[in-house]
């Protein structure tokens, strides 16, 4: 089976709002490029955009993968009985993501 990473890529783009500002722009340098150059005489311009995904990059960077507490939470609920299962939930959230997969396409 093989996996078309383009369509994956369009998906993930599509339906996580990229493009959608995450926190207020900082005030004024939005648009302006910042450019830095290196010994050979090449240049790299970075919008304000840029930069502010090259923050984020680094903060989820800093962040571990996973969410030891909410695993602890999740692992003592299912030992006590109190964790709950809803069917209801999980198919809506297969539907969802069949229909993001097809209109992917």
């Amino acid at each position: 089976m093989e996996i078309d990473n383009n369509r994956i890529a369009t998906l993930a783009t599509h339906t996580s709002g990229q493009g959608a500002p995450v926190d207020k722009q900082p005030s004024g340098d939005h648009g302006k490029p910042e450019t830095a150059t290196g010994g050979s005489g090449d240049a790299v311009s970075l919008t304000g955009e840029a930069r502010r995904l090259k923050q984020l990059e680094a903060d989820l960077a800093s962040r571990p993968a996973v969410d030891s507490q909410r695993v602890d939470q999740v692992r003592s609920a299912v030992e006590n009985g109190t964790f709950t299962i809803d069917p209801q939930r999980i198919a809506e959230k297969i539907i969802s993501l069949e229909q993001a997969l097809t209109e992917a396409r």
